[in-house]
């Protein structure tokens, strides 16, 4: 992935990583946003439900008293949307550190990283399998509907939104050419010279002359 050539080879390297690092990083805002709000779904009962805090009676953001009230798939959705912010910022550094030290491995290493970002991103919704979203009184079609018995706040459209941010940004990555070292002081290497018929042919002569002489 980080090794492909397309049509991003005719624009500035340069260009091309910097549009890069913007995406990431609006990711990166995106997801730290989906981490502190308290509004990533609303439950059947009208509560708005956060990964790590929840909005009281009185519009306050308060942190949940248990661990994880809302079982296992809850922590599993509060772990990955502390992972994804946490991959996007590694990337962006990564490509800076790119500007400096020309090295190939960190093109791969870059691009698995912020595939892993986009799959935590993602599972920051297994939360809506939890006990949060789980109701006997409903029938199976409305739960389909209301994805469970929650309907989507604003909480699960920032992180929809990262997650579209760290695609783009992927596709950017995957697509913009190699970027040279702008640290690199060593000479620039001679370009081949190929030679033309003339000069061969001339080359040919002088070794016929000094076979004769």
């Amino acid at each position: 992935m980080a090794c492909c050539r397309c049509s991003c080879r005719r624009v500035n390297s340069i260009l091309c990583h910097v549009f890069t690092t913007l995406f990431i990083a609006a990711g990166v805002v995106m997801s730290c946003l989906t981490i502190y709000d308290c509004n990533f779904l609303k439950s059947s009962a009208g509560n708005l439900i956060g990964l790590h805090a929840y909005l009281n009676s009185d519009d306050q953001c308060v942190m949940y008293n248990e661990a994880d009230p809302y079982g296992w798939l809850q922590t599993w959705a509060r772990i990955c949307s502390i992972i994804a912010p946490v991959l996007g910022a590694a990337v962006i550094l990564m490509i800076m550190v790119e500007f400096c030290y020309d090295n190939c491995c960190l093109g791969f290493f870059r691009s698995l990283l912020l595939s892993f970002a986009e799959i935590s991103q993602a599972l920051t919704f297994v939360i809506y399998g939890s006990s949060a979203c789980s109701s006997d009184s409903l029938n199976e079609s409305v739960k389909d509907l209301m994805l469970g018995s929650c309907n989507i706040s604003q909480g699960s459209i920032f992180s929809i939104v990262a997650f579209g941010l760290y695609l783009i940004g992927g596709v950017f990555l995957c697509f913009s050419p190699r970027q040279e070292s702008l640290c690199k002081t060593g000479e620039v290497d001679a370009e081949p010279v190929t030679e033309t018929p003339e000069i061969t042919k001339e080359k040919s002569n002088d070794v016929e002359t000094g076979g004769a002489s």
